[in-house]
């Protein structure tokens, strides 16, 4: 048993369940008996959702219930020794059942029947004698192997039953039946529901005794007390939350009612902090936090200055930490629960609360122990049994009131208690408690400074290895805040620790920083610690062993012994002691060049400090594992900065101003030190960044030894002093890289075009060509660079190499070539001219081509590479001045690990690989620029015979196509040709094969045009493909019969969704109208073979197709990297891996006539084009328009190409188609032809009427008016003979079409404005007469 202010009694803290007793149950002999306890009292059945708060025992045979009170009449003369007894919740929680089951294997059908119901009715009378006067319910549980009969069907079984049950003394409802089968989960759950109503019962009979006890209470406030909280407990066993804290609530009023002097204050103490406790876990319960915090701060504001005796001050503290550590439990309950807690009120900051009344306590009873030590009457010796001080009541001593001898000897008796009572472990406790809670609420600061309290308290306690662990963790985070009063406190702790630990590591680090002049220290207590730490360092504890204890000594002996040196120590953290600078006397070296580095040092403190030795740590920078290590061997002392900087202007310093550099040399504070690192720039290999990585100091003795470190990566101070005698970086420049540049054996020289009075670009140094003004290429053009590649020293240069390649952004739009046969079909993204062997002082030249497609600025990458014989150097041959080292895990640190790139020095585009031991390759990359402008501007459209623009054409109808050109070129060109490609399934008229004559010259802004009459005689889904003409000459000619391709449309039609492009499969495809998807499908991928013609990019001409083959999940070319291109199989199919293969050669065109599979003259199916357009076509391929032309005065002829994207192909009403002379004379007789062609497959039924428009321009004969019937694919003849009268431009006759609607009514007036619209776009409406001549020529266009 505890003091009754330091702990809650558990039976307090637990919640109140209901008690239910089993009796008759044998689980240790029999299984069906285990099996039935297990599944009421089972850990994992209780767990479940479903089941009730309810507490079972299992009571053995003979059980002893608790014997009734006797009944009082009346509470007038009733003098209560307490107010709440020990045993009282004990009793009721797990002593006196509310419910008493007895259990008994019986069988209705039972041989012994007889002789088991008079048992089991003595049983039960038993129970009843054992509980007399109590309100316990008694009921009767029968075993029975099998599920019982639903009721009214075993009549055996309510016979028995009744009998049972008057023999038991008890009701039908007291009896129950339980089978022991395989659904006995189900029967255990039903009957705890009913020995839960019984309990409810018993408990609500319970507190209608006790409020009746109350309601006869007047005077008596303690037995008020008592009675409500008896209520509020057994209201908690009824599960009424809400009734519970109503009346804890009241009982805590009630205390107010009774004058609390130093006699019953630990009483009233006791009660009102069992209270509270539990109205704040209802309250918490009932989901009234903000209530519950209010009630506690309320409760511990009214009782925090209620001592009692002075003597036990202790006690009162110990109740302060009970109440606010029991409180900050219920907190935490609360937030598991689902409560969210603030960063202002959290359980943390009542366990820190808790702590500090531990040590408020600790203080307490050490000072009433030294006061009852100095008292007159200590010979009272005190009782060994602490039990025999306290009574049956909580809060009440059996200490007879009134007699000193007896209150001295039971204080002197709790001080003895005290004084054996952890204080240091319970306060570690509560912090570390306070510790985690102050961590989730993000209160990081109090969080170190509760761990500094707990490591000040392992240090009280006498755990120094702990303490040290903690100051040790809060060492770097006070450092790094700059609370210096802080850190030194913390900073001298921790250095206590580490001399009574005995830690040789963390003694000399602490002594080290120690001597900063940040820390509030003096002069003398710096000194005594450098002598200290010197004497660790010579392996003798630090302070004479008269001042150890034995076991101290022997610690520092085996640590001593076991140390392991050198101890590092970080400067960058550790500040303010020893000041390390480091540079580079210059940033770029030779390979034959020494590398000097000076080292600058000043000690900050004002104590003088001996450093056995600098060295200066450097690393490869593009491999950060090769680093090297150099000794500083010389120094020089100046008193000031500006010293330093008159030796820097004069840039030398006298060899007899260095002096040698001796080991344990003393450095006086306040000077600058400057010592000097060198070695042979040979030790590293070529085309290497070396930089300083970190500086070293070793301090202290071969034995124990400090190595004092820090990066070389200066920083400058966020405050700049006003003269320059203070700050570093104002005096010398610092330098933390240097180069060690390679040598490279080539240079180059390119000369761009065929002009020969281009300038030439020597690349020797220079990274980047620039082409002249002069010179700039053309789109379509293919373009000559000569590099000449000269060697100018006298080595002998094997394997080398120029490759030129194109950058990414240009892939695809810009080519290069090696070619020069008349073909030119392979152009690549990148080349690569092997120029073999050179010698020294020799040359030699490569040559190549560029091709563009775009107008922009193209910049090569060009890469000369050779390999050459040496003899590799290793970074380990020095002599012994340069060593390599591994890195350090610090250099990689956050603090170390500063940006640099502002002090790079200038990076060679020498590459160097080493090939093996006696092998190298050296690379360069160079840049060539230049100017790539455009050539033509191109623009085509389409018009009816009669000069309209069109939107759409009719199958079969004659219209034209005008292609405008104009010259862009900022040079003079040479047009030698110009022609027009057609698909084959479109024709040209002859007239349109006739070539155009150019001139010699052209400048840029000269326009040329180009007419050119077509006609289709299929709509787009009739159009043919390569295959289906292969197709149809293996099977026969088919084509001829006008029937069967006008059958193929419906069959056309219904696949046409097929050919669709799947818009999920490719984001960037697109969906054309139904009338086009045949036509992409047949027409144009299983057109697209493994080649291509390249066709330029071109903002002028409508709709200019990309990669007509982009179907479903191909990538564009102009996506590709490397010239990709996604080919088609023979059967139409994608070929295989398209997309993953990259090639580097793309196999083109030159001449555009080749890239056609020839059907007939300027005829075809193109095999492939290719253009930079970023969306796919949704128009038809008509065909390509091509001029071939040159640069003026040169021989080389290049060829530009253009796409002619089509219109919509529809089918017509009818066709109609005029003839007439080409010249025509005046008061000479013409024939006007016009053929009228019936597309369907009706019988058209027309009305033609000829009507003159002036009667004067034309003599006519012919039918005015006819009646014309045309069978289906019929043609019909209309002829008239026209006889001009006047010489000019005269109007013909004017020709109308209307459908017989008396043979076809289905015709309507608006097909009847659609034969006038054709009528209109192929009649010509006038035509210009000449004067007679003796001969005429008659040409039928």
């Amino acid at each position: 048993m505890t003091i009754d202010a330091t702990a809650l009694p558990s039976e307090l803290l637990v919640t109140p369940q209901p008690l239910i007793g089993f009796c008759g149950l044998d689980v240790s002999r029999q299984s069906v008996h285990k099996s039935i306890w297990d599944a009421f009292s089972g850990n994992l059945q209780r767990k479940a959702a479903d089941r009730a708060a309810v507490q079972y025992k299992l009571l053995p045979p003979n059980y002893e219930f608790p014997i009734a009170k006797p009944k009082r009449a009346s509470y007038e003369w009733y003098q209560p020794k307490g107010i709440l007894k020990r045993n009282w919740m004990l009793k009721h929680l797990h002593v006196l059942p509310s419910v008493v089951v007895l259990f008994q294997d019986l069988e209705w059908n039972d041989a012994e029947w007889a002789e088991k119901q008079v048992h089991c009715a003595s049983l039960m009378q038993g129970l009843r004698n054992a509980l007399q006067e109590r309100n316990t319910r008694l009921c009767l549980v029968l075993l029975q192997k099998a599920a019982p009969l639903p009721p009214g069907e075993d009549l055996l079984a309510a016979e028995r039953a009744a009998s049972l049950t008057a023999a038991c003394g008890i009701n039908s409802k007291m009896l129950f039946i339980l089978p022991h089968t395989e659904h006995l989960m189900g029967y255990t759950l039903r009957l705890e529901s009913a020995f839960l109503d019984m309990a409810q019962t018993y408990y609500a009979l319970m507190s209608k005794r006790v409020r009746t006890h109350r309601d006869q209470l007047t005077a008596h406030t303690p037995l008020k007390i008592r009675h409500q909280f008896k209520l509020g407990f057994v209201a908690e066993m009824r599960q009424d939350f809400s009734t519970a804290q109503k009346h804890y609530y009241q009982a805590y009023a009630n205390i107010d009612e009774i004058h609390i002097n130093d006699v019953n204050c630990v009483e009233l103490k006791t009660i009102a902090g069992f209270l509270n406790y539990k109205i704040c876990r209802l309250m918490f319960k009932l989901k009234m936090p903000r209530d519950a915090i209010n009630q506690f701060i309320i409760h511990i504001e009214k009782y925090r200055n209620r001592v009692g005796f002075k003597d036990l001050a202790f006690e009162h503290n110990a109740w302060l930490s009970t109440q606010h550590s029991v409180f900050a439990e219920l907190f935490c309950e609360a937030i598991k629960n689902g409560l969210t807690a603030q960063q202002t009120q959290h359980p943390g900051i009542y366990y820190h609360k808790a702590a500090e009344y531990v040590v408020k306590r600790r203080e307490a009873a050490q000072q009433a122990y030294a006061t009852l030590l100095n008292s007159t009457d200590t010979t009272v010796n005190p009782q060994n049994n602490t039990l025999a001080l306290y009574t049956e009541y909580f809060g009440i001593r059996a200490v007879k009131i009134g007699d000193p001898v007896s209150e001295q000897q039971a204080n002197m008796q709790l001080c003895e208690v005290e004084r054996g009572y952890n204080h240091s472990a319970a306060i570690i406790a509560l912090l570390s408690q306070a510790m985690a809670q102050f961590k989730i609420y993000k209160c990081l600061r109090f969080r170190k400074k509760l761990a500094v309290d707990m490591a000040e308290e392992y240090l009280n306690s006498g755990d120094h290895a702990k303490a040290l662990t903690f100051y040790s963790l809060m060492l770097p985070d006070y450092r790094q805040e700059k609370w210096s009063t802080i850190f030194t406190d913390v900073l001298l702790k921790t250095l206590r620790c580490a001399l009574l630990s005995a830690s040789v590591s963390d003694y000399v680090a602490c002594s080290i920083e120690a001597l900063s002049l940040h820390h509030h220290s003096e002069q003398k207590e710096r000194v005594m610690l450098l002598e200290n730490m010197w004497q660790v360092f010579q392996s003798v504890p630090p302070i004479p062993p008269s001042q150890l204890t034995p076991d101290a000594q022997a610690m520092w002996s085996n640590a001593l012994n076991g140390v392991k040196s050198p101890v590092q120590i970080d400067l960058d953290k550790v500040s303010d002691v020893l000041g390390l600078w480091a540079t580079f006397e210059r940033v770029e070296l030779n390979n034959n060049d020494v590398v000097q580095i000076q080292l600058i040092v000043r000690v900050l403190t004002d104590v003088p400090l001996r450093i056995r030795s600098f060295h200066i740590v450097l690393a490869d920078v593009s491999n950060p594992s090769n680093s090297y290590k150099l000794e500083a061997l010389k120094y020089f002392c100046f008193p000031d900065l500006l010293q330093l900087r008159a030796q820097q202007k004069a840039e030398t310093t006298s060899p007899t101003a260095y002096k040698p550099f001796e080991k344990n040399m003393r450095l006086e504070p306040g000077c600058y030190y400057q010592l000097q690192c060198s070695t042979d720039a040979q030790h590293f290999l070529e085309n290497t960044q070396l930089r300083m990585v970190r500086l070293e100091a070793v301090m202290g003795t071969d034995k124990v030894s400090a190595l004092l470190t820090c990066s070389a990566n200066y920083t400058r101070q966020p405050f700049r002093h006003h003269t320059r005698t203070r700050d570093l970086d104002d005096n010398m420049t610092i330098n933390p890289i240097c180069y060690i540049a390679p040598t490279f054996h080539l240079s180059t020289q390119t000369n761009l075009g065929n002009d020969t009075n281009a300038k030439s670009m020597a690349t020797e140094t220079a990274t980047t060509a620039t082409t002249p003004a002069t010179a700039t290429m053309l789109i379509n053009e293919y373009y000559p660079v000569a590099t000449t590649i000269s060697n100018p020293f006298n080595v002998y240069l094997q394997n080398v190499t120029v490759h030129i390649s194109v950058p990414t952004a240009l892939r695809n739009s810009v080519f290069l070539t090696t070619d020069v046969s008349p073909g030119r079909q392979k152009l690549h993204s990148q080349i690569q001219i092997d120029v073999g062997e050179l010698s020294g002082q020799s040359s030699n030249t490569a040559t190549y081509y560029i091709f563009s497609l775009i107008e922009a600025e193209i910049k090569l990458q060009q890469k000369l590479s050779y390999t050459l014989d040496v003899e590799r150097k290793t970074g380990n041959t020095g002599g012994g001045t340069v060593t390599v080292t591994t890195p350090n895990s610090a250099d990689t640190t956050p603090e170390n690990s500063k940006s640099i790139v502002n002090s790079l020095a200038p990076i060679s585009p020498v590459q160097i690989e080493y090939l093996d031991e006696t092998r190298v390759r050296k690379s360069r990359e160079d840049a060539i620029s230049l100017r790539c402008g455009a050539d033509f501007m191109f623009s085509a459209r389409f018009y009816t015979l009669n000069r309209q623009p069109l939107s759409q054409v009719y199958r079969g109808e004659n219209f034209l196509l005008r292609a405008n050109t104009e010259v862009v070129a900022n040079e003079d060109v040479e047009i030698l040709d110009s022609f027009f490609i057609c698909d084959h399934n479109l024709v040209q008229s002859n007239y349109s094969f006739k070539r155009k004559k150019y001139t010699n010259k052209y400048t840029a802004g000269e326009k040329l045009e180009s007419v050119i009459v077509l006609r289709t005689n299929a709509t787009l889904q009739d159009w043919l493909s390569a295959r289906d003409l292969e197709r149809s000459g293996n099977k026969g000619d088919s084509s001829g019969n006008k029937f069967v391709s006008r059958l193929q449309k419906s069959r056309t039609a219904s696949s046409a969704a097929l050919g669709t492009l799947d818009k999920s499969n490719n984001p960037s495809s697109f969906a054309p109208p139904a009338a086009l998807s045949a036509y992409i499908n047949k027409s144009l991928i299983a057109k697209i073979p493994t080649t291509m013609t390249i066709i330029n990019n071109n903002s002028a001409v409508s709709g200019a197709l990309q990669l007509v083959n982009a179907g479903p999940g191909m990538s564009t070319s102009f996506q590709s990297d490397d010239g990709r291109l996604a080919a088609d199989n023979e059967d139409g199919t994608t070929a295989a891996g398209t997309q993953e293969v990259l090639k580097n050669t793309r196999l083109v065109y030159n001449k555009a006539i080749e890239s056609v599979q020839a059907t007939g003259h300027c005829r075809g199916f193109i095999k492939g084009v290719y253009t930079l357009d970023s969306s796919p076509p949704t128009a038809p391929l008509f065909g390509i328009f091509c001029i071939r032309w040159r640069r003026a005065g040169a021989k080389e002829e290049n060829e530009s190409k253009f796409v002619i994207s089509g219109l919509d192909i529809v089918e017509p009403p009818l066709n109609i188609y005029c003839t007439i002379e080409e010249k025509l004379f005046v008061k000479m007789p013409i024939a006007f032809k016009i053929v009228l062609k019936n597309p369907t497959t009706h019988v058209l039924h027309l009305i033609a009427t000829l009507s003159m428009s002036k009667a004067d321009n034309f003599i006519c004969s012919g039918h005015r008016q006819l009646d014309i019937s045309i069978m289906a694919y019929e043609e019909k003849d209309l002829v008239y003979n026209l006889y001009p009268l006047q010489v000019g431009w005269q109007e013909l006759p004017v020709l109308t079409l209307e459908y017989n609607t008396k043979v076809d009514p289905q015709k309507n007036e608006s097909q009847n404005e659609l034969l006038g619209e054709l009528v209109q776009r192929a009649l010509p409406k006038r035509v210009f007469v000449l004067p007679p001549l003796k001969q005429l020529t008659k040409v039928g266009v």
